[in-house]
C-alpha cells in the first residue's frame, strides 16, 4: 500500500495543473455561495431584534420571516438560482472526472493538458451516466433511513441527546456511500482504459483492503488538516483565517487527486498482472 501511495503522489506531481483546476473550481463555487448568502441571509439577520427588545419582537420577527418565505417572490428566485447552480455543478463534475481518468491513463503518452480536455470530450457522457447511477444509489437508502429519523427528531425537541440515535444510521450511510463511490471509480477506470466493467469491478473486490487503507490514510490526513486550520482560524481571525480557509480548498483538491491517483495505481497494477 505504501508503494501505491508513493506512485500516486508521483502522478499528482506530473498532473499538478489538475490540482489548480480543482482548486479554482472549488473556489468559484465557494465565492458564489458566499455572495448568495451575503445578499439573501445577511440583510434578514440585520433585522433581527437585539437583546434590548422583548420576546414579542422576536416572535413577530419569526412570523414575518415565515410569511416572507412563503409569499416573497425574491426568496423563490434565490431558491431557483441555488437549484440551477447545483444542477450546473452536477453537470460539470462528471466531465472533470472524465478528464482526470483520461489523464491518468495517458500520462506517459500524451501532453497532460490535451489529455485532460480530450478525456472530457471522449468520456464526458459516459462519466455523466456513471454519476447519475452513483447519485441514485447514494440516495437509495433514504427511503429506509429517513423514516427512522422522524421519531428521533421528534424526541430531540425534548432532549437533544436523542440525536445520538442517528449516529449509527449516519455512519452506515457514510460507509455505504464510500463503497458505492469506489465501485463506480474502478468501473470508470476500466471504461476509460478500454477494459470490461466487470473485470475492473472485480479488481476492487480483490484489492478492497488496500483500497480501504488508502482511503482511511488520506482521509485522516484531510481531517487533521481541517482540525488544524479550523483551530488556527478560530484563534487568529482576520486575514490569516481567510487565507487558511482558502488553503484548505487547495489541500482537499490535492488529496482528492492523490486518492484517485493511488486507486488508479492499485487498479492498474492488478489488472496488468492478469492481462
Amino acid at each position: 500500500m505504501r508503494t501505491v501511495i508513493k506512485e500516486g503522489w508521483a502522478l499528482v506531481r506530473i498532473q499538478f495543473y489538475i490540482v489548480i483546476i480543482l482548486f479554482l473550481y472549488q473556489l468559484l463555487w465557494g465565492v458564489f455561495i458566499y455572495k448568495l448568502v451575503q445578499s439573501a441571509v445577511i440583510p434578514l439577520l440585520l433585522r433581527y431584534p437585539d437583546q434590548g427588545h422583548n420576546e414579542l419582537s422576536q416572535t413577530l420577527f419569526w412570523m414575518e420571516s415565515q410569511i416572507a418565505l412563503m409569499n416573497n417572490r425574491e426568496v423563490h428566485i434565490y431558491l431557483w438560482v441555488l437549484l440551477g447552480a447545483a444542477m450546473l455543478r452536477m453537470l460539470i463534475t462528471p466531465f472533470i472526472r472524465a478528464g482526470i481518468y483520461q489523464s491518468l491513463h495517458t500520462h506517459a503518452t500524451e501532453p497532460q493538458s490535451l489529455s485532460f480536455f480530450r478525456g472530457m470530450k471522449r468520456h464526458g457522457l459516459s462519466s455523466l451516466l456513471y454519476y447519475i447511477i452513483e447519485l441514485g444509489l447514494l440516495l437509495l437508502p433514504a427511503f429506509w433511513v429517513v423514516p427512522k429519523f422522524y421519531p428521533i427528531v421528534a424526541g430531540a425537541l425534548q432532549s437533544p441527546s436523542y440525536l445520538l440515535h442517528m449516529l449509527p444510521y449516519a455512519i452506515g450511510w457514510i460507509a455505504y456511500g464510500w463503497f458505492i463511490r469506489l465501485c463506480i471509480l474502478y468501473m470508470q477506470l476500466g471504461t476509460v482504459g478500454g477494459h470490461a466493467i466487470l473485470s475492473s469491478l472485480l479488481v476492487f473486490f480483490r484489492q478492497i483492503l488496500p483500497a480501504i487503507g488508502i482511503s482511511l490514510l488520506l482521509g485522516t490526513g484531510v481531517l487533521l488538516v481541517f482540525a488544524l486550520f479550523g483551530t488556527v482560524a478560530m484563534i487568529w481571525t482576520g486575514m490569516l483565517a481567510l487565507i487558511l480557509q482558502q488553503s484548505y480548498h487547495f489541500v482537499t483538491s490535492l488529496v482528492r487527486l492523490w486518492h484517485i491517483s493511488s486507486q488508479y495505481r492499485l487498479w492498474h497494477t492488478d489488472i496488468s498482472s492478469r492481462s
